[in-house]
């Protein structure tokens, strides 16, 4: 017998990943890339308020959230059922249908009515992950998850620069449409490419997906009762929530640069070897796209890293890092400081999110990943809906700043929280192990 080098990934696995990865990024790019230009959209079907135009965007977006976090827990568990690449398909066809109708929507309660329909029909980030925890092996779904998690980071960071883009050349109905091709191109990659084919580590994959005769209530029931999970769906939401909050006041705090600079909405910027006066919304644009490659760069070295510290410890220090960090953002004094200290929180808040997922997909029982991952993505849905509220309200009652310190003694009790009651999965604990034990 040859010497043991340790479960390797099978190749199926490898081909998967890679369509899943490409179907992540076209599914959450399609959010992105419209985002842009909904306010736009919204007054060019007849709404001229101002304050009206911004009153519908937040409806839309809004409706969208609520919709997913009603509707993800049954997706999830119907993916544990009848298959979770047929819910990811689901995710890419449903949303981008409603993307094209969108593109024909004759005035604003029908793009509201589309978008809440979009969220009870998408979840594409929620489906893909189910599918990656069910067919990678537990040992390497660390991996697999980390380098799925780029797929939503490359999205959020490229969306909205594309989508401007086709928009001004093509018009917004039209990038609708062209939007819609794009997810039409990846239901047939992942349709063609993608196998369902659950693969344990040492054993055969069989043939066929394995189907649970379970209902959808005891789906959830098994994964909920489960102590592991439910901290771990927790501790996404808080992380999650972490993001959201801060994400109203970020162009604010720009905005209060903005003051102290020469020109009308002009921020300065120095760097080594780079001095300019920027636009405002250029400037943030730019903190918004240090942290989409930060977190990027962080979801790739995440599993590395939980291999080699435990990711129980690496989303745990993740947490009370980025927490310690949030107050010096409050404290920056100038877009240079700005923009690098949220480029150090990037990194950090990129390694949270995939190592909390690598964690539930470890705990969770076999056969229960789309239940899980159904609510992992309900999690994330209302702390889309809830951060923005509580960053805003925050805001409005203390200021900028207090909005940094209140989400800054959150992530550190989240971290010590993990620390304390989190525990590495055996799989992931063995694979750390010396190889002479």
């Amino acid at each position: 017998m040859s010497p043991a080098r340790g479960p390797q990934p099978a190749p199926s696995s490898r081909r998967n990943l890679l369509f899943i990865w490409i179907g992540v990024f076209v599914g959450l790019m399609g959010a992105n890339f419209v985002f842009p230009f909904i306010p736009f959209f919204i007054q060019e079907l007849g709404v001229e308020s101002e304050s009206q135009v911004a009153f519908y965007t937040g409806l839309t977006a809004s409706a969208t959230g609520l919709s997913l976090t009603l509707t993800a827990p049954l997706w999830g568990s119907l993916a544990d059922r009848f298959g979770r690449k047929p819910m990811f398909l689901r995710a890419l066809i449903g949303a981008g249908l409603l993307i094209g109708v969108m593109g024909i929507a004759q005035a604003v309660w029908q793009l509201v009515i589309l978008r809440f329909l979009m969220g009870a029909f998408a979840g594409t980030m929620g489906a893909a992950a189910a599918l990656v925890a069910a067919t990678t092996p537990k040992q390497d779904v660390g991996r697999a998850l980390g380098t799925l998690q780029t797929g939503q980071f490359a999205a959020n960071m490229l969306g909205p620069v594309l989508g401007g883009i086709v928009a001004a050349n093509l018009g917004i109905r039209e990038s609708f449409l062209f939007c819609a091709a794009l997810y039409a191109i990846a239901a047939l990659l992942v349709y063609l490419f993608v196998s369902e084919r659950p693969v344990e580590a040492g054993e055969p994959a069989p043939a066929a997906p394995r189907r649970e005769s379970a209902g959808l209530i005891q789906n959830l029931r098994v994964v909920v009762s489960e102590r592991q999970v439910v901290l771990m769906l927790l501790l996404l939401f808080v992380l999650w929530l972490s993001t959201t909050f801060v994400r109203p006041v970020m162009p604010l705090s720009i905005d209060a640069f903005a003051r102290g600079t020469p020109g009308e909405g002009r921020v300065h910027l120095h760097l080594p070897g780079l001095t300019t006066d920027l636009r405002k919304e250029a400037a943030t644009g730019f903190v918004f796209a240090v942290i989409g490659l930060t977190s990027t760069l962080a979801a790739v070295a995440v599993g590395p890293l939980g291999e080699r510290i435990g990711y129980r410890n690496t989303v745990a220090g993740a947490a009370l890092i980025t927490g310690v960090l949030y107050p010096f953002v409050a404290l920056a004094h100038s877009l240079a400081a700005f923009m690098l200290l949220f480029g150090a929180v990037g990194i950090f808040q990129g390694a949270m999110v995939p190592g909390t997922n690598a964690l539930i997909a470890a705990s969770t029982p076999d056969g229960k990943q789309g239940s899980a991952f159904g609510l992992a993505a309900s999690m994330q849905s209302m702390a889309l809906l809830l951060g923005p509220l509580g960053g805003g309200f925050t805001s409005g009652l203390a200021g900028i700043g207090a909005v940094y310190v209140v989400i800054s003694v959150i992530l550190v009790v989240a971290g010590l929280v993990a620390v304390a009651l989190v525990r590495e999965p055996d799989v992931f604990a063995a694979r750390r192990a010396p190889r002479g034990a």
